[in-house]
């Protein structure tokens, strides 16, 4: 058996659900391997039984296809008892065999223990970095090959001050972010945290292109579910203006700006005469009734752009999700539309998951 786990980093409470969705990933390309999830660590092993099919692992994963995964990596080595007074000797030894790489993160992890880190990894990264640049294994302007002949990220992921795993990931497959997580400030105007939400889904879900085209000045927007304002405030910093639909009340100062027309009706039965170019919602509601009105939208084509949530149960919370998401797919296809998906456990969720769907217009990719 191989001695060189797959490192996945997940919200503390999650490794089960990280776990599901790796394995099925694995199995999807029948690949033999099983996982190792300790609760509330923020992250699960994945170890597979011979070296071919860590290569095909390695070579298929990509953050983007992952729900509850925010970071991962192919660990090459594991580092115990460092010496206080130089733990950079050591890892450069590992660090050689791996190869030229394009960037370093120095991790920790996001649970207790991890963010207690948090100093000591900043600290370290430069001094590791001046050595790998010394010896030539950090470059971003020599082409660099891993030992997989693909460009590659270095991990140095810390459990302890005396403690790491050393691997990497292709680069451009993994996040480029420490731990994959976006960290954002909440606006002091904003109704609500789950503001940053919305903000999160549509840095992370939605891309470059995306946003320029949908994200402009008198661009129309519905946000369903929208009471106080959180995610309406989002798109109306971005210059939209917004259709709120809830019957409770809307942030007073948000109404202020006249971007906002708010109406109390029934969010799971009201739709727009005209298509609007996003739907978000975050609503308290049944995952699959949830996925099921967000289907109705794209089918009808009220609109080409739709972020929302699911609420997850307190079990098989993949199981719900890749459901749900397969239901929606299902109907979409039955109608014969073309689209993109991609789904994410954020850093800002909590027992929940964004989704974001969009129709595929002629000639989009």
């Amino acid at each position: 058996m191989s001695q060189t786990p797959f490192i996945f980093f997940c919200r503390p409470g999650f490794e089960s659900d990280c776990a599901a969705e790796i394995q099925a990933f694995a199995n999807a390309y029948d690949l033999a391997g099983y996982a190792n999830a300790q609760p509330n660590t923020g992250y699960v092993r994945f170890q597979l039984f011979d070296a071919i099919s860590e290569q095909r692992l390695f070579a298929e994963l990509d953050l983007v296809d992952l729900i509850f995964v925010r970071q991962w990596f192919w660990a090459k080595a594991e580092l115990t008892g460092l010496a206080a007074e130089d733990r950079v000797s050591p890892i450069m030894k590992f660090c050689a065999d791996i190869g030229i790489a394009k960037s370093l993160l120095v991790e920790h992890l996001d649970n207790d223990s991890g963010r207690g880190l948090s100093r000591f990894c900043k600290k370290f990264s430069t001094p590791l970095t001046i050595a790998l640049e010394k010896q030539g294994l950090l470059s971003k302007k020599t082409p660099g090959e891993c030992a997989e002949g693909r460009e590659s990220q270095l991990h140095i992921l810390f459990l302890a001050n005396d403690h790491c795993l050393i691997g990497y990931s292709p680069l451009g497959k993994a996040s480029a972010l420490k731990g994959g997580i976006l960290r954002l400030k909440s606006p002091k105007d904003a109704p609500s945290r789950s503001s940053l939400k919305l903000d999160e889904a549509i840095q992370v879900l939605i891309s470059n292109k995306q946003r320029k085209a949908v994200f402009r000045l008198g661009h129309t927007a519905v946000d369903l579910g929208a009471a106080p304002g959180g995610w309406t405030y989002q798109l109306v910093q971005r210059g939209m203006q917004v259709t709120a639909i809830d019957n409770g009340p809307m942030d007073k100062r948000l109404m202020a700006t006249e971007h906002v027309i708010h109406l109390r009706e029934n969010a799971l039965t009201w739709m727009p005469e005209k298509p609007v170019h996003i739907l978000v919602c975050d609503m308290v509601e049944k995952p699959s009734l949830v996925a099921k009105l967000m289907a109705k939208w794209l089918v009808a084509a009220k609109t080409e752009h739709a972020v929302f949530n699911l609420k997850l149960p307190m079990k098989k919370r993949f199981q719900e999700v890749s459901d749900c998401i397969g239901e929606m797919c299902e109907q979409l296809e039955e109608h014969e539309i073309n689209y993109y998906w991609q789904a994410k456990h954020l850093y800002h969720d909590r027992e929940e998951v964004t989704v974001y769907f969009r129709r595929k217009m002629p000639r989009q990719n």
